[in-house]
């Protein structure tokens, strides 16, 4: 089950009592989803035109090694188009091939191939942690917002709603709404800017996410 914070006090009210949130509504409340979606947006068109340069080199790899074959292999024009169009190692049975050249082919699509899938993976984690990173954002934001209310109410354990939650009395508990006032009267110039525009991580730099 996901805590927002931790503390002691314990100020009127229930001692000890627990409180539950709804980050997602206060986000919504607060503008940030709609930053948020935007950013998300951003990276991902910046991170796709990676993606595309890679699928590039590596079909332009594959392209390179078919014509170093050819011409090692000193292939008529038809049978270099027989080559170039070949999409499976069988098909390379017609051609006059030696077994090295034949094997350079394979070497250099299975290079390829791999090159292809981690990009792949590097862009979905790159993706994925920069998500991460904004949720995470917004959480240190709201963090100081919701001390404030559940210290107010007794209460030192903030917990957030998800599907561990099985029960709780909103009327007594939920203190969604009044972490949102806080927030609007101590942060207003916040609203609508969950956080400040930087540039897309490459997929290089890409860290594993933590969901809400």
């Amino acid at each position: 089950m996901p805590f927002l914070i931790l503390s002691g006090c314990q100020q009127g009210g229930v001692a000890g009592g627990v409180a539950i949130i709804d980050l997602d509504k206060v986000a919504t409340a607060m503008g940030w989803l709609d930053e948020i979606s935007k950013n998300l947006q951003s990276a991902d068109a910046e991170l796709r035109a990676q993606l595309g340069e890679v699928l590039q080199n590596t079909l332009g790899s594959i392209e390179e090694a078919k014509k170093q074959v050819a011409a090692d292999a000193k292939l008529t024009p038809e049978q270099i188009k027989t080559l170039t169009g070949a999409k499976d190692p069988q098909e390379l049975g017609v051609l006059p091939l030696s077994k090295e050249q034949r094997g350079k082919l394979v070497e250099a699509v299975n290079k390829a191939n791999v090159a292809w899938r981690t990009a792949v993976n590097n862009f979905q984690q790159a993706l994925q942690g920069r998500r991460a990173n904004l949720i995470q954002n917004c959480r240190e934001k709201i963090r100081p917002a919701a001390r404030r209310v559940a210290a107010a109410r007794g209460m030192s354990v903030v917990l957030v709603t998800s599907d561990n939650v099985l029960y709780f009395d909103a009327q007594s508990a939920d203190i969604t709404e009044k972490v949102i006032d806080e927030l609007q009267r101590t942060m207003p110039s916040e609203k609508g800017r969950a956080v400040a525009p930087s540039p897309a991580p490459t997929p290089s730099s890409a860290r594993p996410p933590s969901a809400k």
